[in-house]
């Protein structure tokens, strides 16, 4: 059982938004959701190309050639979550869920545990099988990592989440570790996608809708809300 009282859960779908933009987003959201509250928000996006880059990465692990970089066609940024480097482009699908951890009584490794747990049941849900492993809390398929979680609490509450490969364009993929660690059956520390896990066309909508039937299933809420956008959103800059 998620919690002794029913979970309330609001869910954000957001589109395509920068990740400097969400980051400021979220920092105002963790400064109004802090140890008093009882909600449960979890915002999907999809980001413009760009690196981010968490405590366990470093420039080491970011293969491309340095004019690239350089000429700013593709930037990367520090940020203040746990993982490692991964690359963000449209097409892969960022879900991040806000939990008020003292509220809810839960631990970091509880958290982690139930996030990954919902996004392989919505991805079962699609008829895809991702592998067990207990090596760490991402999602990976036949074709090697599909999903990075890197995560973080900050006021009490989780931040960041997983990103999910969906079907970006996968140029610059094989040039990015996300991961340092891979388990037995797996040979690549780049990233996938669920394209070529199975080579059919894969629509967002239906991964969106997936995840929030999932989710909410996961942390036991029966009572929901969606919205389109967050209303926070209209006053972050750039």
């Amino acid at each position: 059982m998620f919690s002794c009282e029913k979970s309330k859960m609001a869910f954000f779908m957001l589109g395509r938004v920068g990740l400097n933009k969400y980051l400021r987003l979220q920092q105002q959201i963790l400064e109004t959701q802090s140890y008093a509250s009882d909600r449960i928000q979890v915002l999907l996006c999809e980001h413009d190309p760009i690196i981010s880059v968490g405590r366990m990465g470093s420039h080491a692990h970011i293969r491309l050639h340095s004019d690239r970089m350089k000429a700013g066609t593709l930037k990367s940024v520090w940020v203040a979550r746990g993982g490692g480097c991964i690359l963000h482009r449209p097409g892969q699908l960022a879900i991040y869920p806000l939990i008020p951890m003292n509220w809810y009584q839960v631990s970091p490794g509880k958290v982690l545990r139930m996030v990954r747990q919902a996004v392989m049941e919505a991805l079962r849900e699609l008829s895809y099988t991702p592998l067990k492993t207990d090596l760490d809390f991402n999602i990976w398929g036949r074709t090697g990592l599909l999903g990075v979680t890197a995560m973080a609490v900050q006021r009490g509450v989780s931040c960041f989440g997983t990103y999910l490969n969906v079907e970006p364009e996968m140029r610059d993929y094989g040039f990015v570790d996300s991961v340092t660690r891979i388990p037995v059956d797996q040979s690549r520390r780049t990233m996938s996608s669920l394209l070529s896990e199975r080579r059919q066309v894969v629509r967002m909508a239906e991964v969106r809708s997936a995840m929030v039937q999932s989710f909410a299933d996961v942390f036991e809420c029966d009572d929901y809300h969606m919205h389109t956008g967050h209303p926070m959103l209209r006053s972050v800059t750039g």
